[in-house]
Parts: structure tokens; sequence; C-alpha cells
């Protein structure tokens, strides 16, 4: 199936490189929602939402991906293991957190291995739409 939404999203009409900005939205247990998905569309960006860590891994070997927004839910290790594969892939990838955790330690580490923004839920969608801009700089 991984295959498949890969030849999607390279197929996509829209989708021009230098035109728009990608994010990846990452998610196992917790989907940011389709809300964020729709907003981030209609604000000019290019989504694709995925959540297995092969899929994830393997788009980010193949396209340039701008952003990834991953939503954790219960630990942090699966933000963890996107973000040491990042590193490892030398990607300058900006990522941002969505959870409703209050998982300081976890926070601490995750922001050590460059996530650059943690937004608690609920939140606002327009103040997370703010916050994609500053960190893309955009």
């Amino acid at each position: 199936m991984w295959r498949v939404l890969i030849r999607l999203f390279r197929q996509r009409q829209d989708y021009k490189i230098g035109t728009k900005l990608t994010i990846l939205i990452a998610q196992k247990y917790y989907d940011p929602g389709r809300g964020l998905r729709e907003l981030l569309e209609k604000s000019g960006y290019h989504t694709v939402s995925l959540s297995s860590h092969s899929e994830i891994f393997e788009l980010l070997a193949q396209k340039r991906v701008d952003m990834v927004i991953v939503g954790v839910t219960t630990t942090i290790e699966y933000c963890e293991s996107i973000m040491r594969q990042i590193k490892k892939m030398s990607l300058r990838t900006c990522v941002i957190v969505v959870s409703s955790l209050q998982d300081i330690r976890g926070k601490e580490k995750l922001i050590e291995l460059g996530v650059q923004e943690w937004v608690y839920q609920p939140f606002n969608m327009e103040y997370i739409k703010r916050r994609v801009k500053e960190v893309l700089n955009v």
C-alpha cells in the first residue's frame, strides 16, 4: 500500500518542486486532524499523511520534505525514532510535535534531537498555521 501512496504523491498535479513547500504529517495513534491537513493545503502547502516508519523514511529518502509534523500520544519513542533517522540522513527538515503529553524530559530530549516546536493540545488552528509559517521562515 505504501508504494501506492508514494506513486500518488509523485503524480499529484499540483506539486511542482520549488513552488509548494511540502509538509509530512506523521502519526501513529494520534492524527492531528484532517482539519489541520486541509488548513495547511488551503494555506498553499502540499501535505502528505503517513504513519509507518518505512513509509516515512522512504518518502524522506526520495523527496524533499520541508517540514514534518508529528502527532504524539502516549510516548515519545515514535517521534524520537523519526528524529534519529532525520539526523542520520543529514536532512534539513523542520519538525513540529503536536501532543497532549506533559513529558518534560521527553520534550527536552526531542528538542536536543532537533525538534523546533512543541505545540500542546488542544490548539487553535490559526495558531498552528502561524507556527508552521514562522518555523519555515516564510
